[in-house]
């Protein structure tokens, strides 16, 4: 799929598990895109670690802090609340790679679906950066109330919006 400033492409795969008996569809979505920032790495890094920022430029982000003392670096814990599909839903993720300037990845500990969030800033050589991000999200069949491709169509969509969105933010 082809963005406003960016380049995206995704895919889902579906399996069921047999737990005890019981047959669990598990949608696991994996979402890669890119998007060009006028903006050097180290200043767009800095706005996105800051994950109170979060709210400015994800959909779906109500609310996000810090919870864990110390500075953000690996092993650093956030806590936030999502809106998703009309629900709100507590979430905390942890830092497990930070290279300033360089790598941001959040994996989730707790909250309704499983997830890892890459970030990569490449610096390009007239200026600017390339964000690349990947998006890995596992749902299961119990969390969905509706069907799988309405979920993993809006998870796609806010997923390929929200680095655009904070691409104008910071180059406005």
């Amino acid at each position: 799929m082809l963005l406003p400033g960016g380049i995206g492409e995704s895919r889902n795969t579906l399996l069921t598990f047999d737990v005890r008996g019981v047959g669990i569809l598990v949608i696991t979505m994996n979402v890669k895109q890119n998007v060009f920032i006028n903006l050097p790495a180290e200043d767009i890094f800095a706005y996105v670690s800051n994950f109170e920022n979060l709210v400015d430029w994800s959909s779906i982000m109500i609310a996000a802090r810090k919870i864990s003392p110390g500075a953000v670096q690996v092993g650093a814990t956030v806590r936030g609340t999502v809106r998703f599909l009309g629900k709100w839903l507590d979430i905390t993720f942890e830092i497990v790679e930070y290279e300033p300037g360089r790598y941001l990845t959040i994996k989730s500990t707790s909250g309704i679906a499983p997830f890892l969030f890459c970030y990569q800033f490449e610096p390009v050589e007239d200026g600017g950066t390339t964000i690349s991000q990947k998006a890995v999200i596992h749902l299961t069949e119990e969390i969905m109330e509706l069907k799988a491709s309405v979920i993993t169509n809006a998870v796609r969509r806010q997923i390929e919006y929200d680095l655009v969105t904070l691409k104008d933010l910071l180059e406005a």
